[in-house]
């Protein structure tokens, strides 16, 4: 699946109230501030990119960097370079099956 911002999504695994995606982004990629009210935590597999989230400074990420964003809370990237980041959600993201 491609998101409207042209990253790749893959679903790794889902069950019981988790979910575990990969996103693999060109650079330079611009995810919109969003919010939603799962809970994610994130890992950098490869790349660069910085993390915007509400009440945060900036934060510049890169490989081997993992990030937590709590419910509802407004948050976006910015891609420097090519990126994979692996997402887990709870409860599970539906409209991502």
């Amino acid at each position: 699946m491609t998101t409207p911002e042209g990253a790749e999504r893959r679903v790794l695994s889902y069950g019981g109230g988790m979910m575990l995606v990969q996103f693999t982004f060109r650079a330079p990629t611009v995810t919109p501030l969003h919010r939603h009210p799962h809970e994610q935590i994130g890992y950098v597999v490869t790349g660069m990119l910085d993390l915007m989230m509400d009440g945060h400074p900036v934060t510049r990420l890169t490989a081997g960097s993992s990030y937590y964003v709590a419910p509802n809370v407004m948050h976006g990237i910015v891609t420097h370079e090519p990126t994979i980041v692996v997402d887990c959600f709870t409860p599970i993201r539906d409209e991502f099956l």
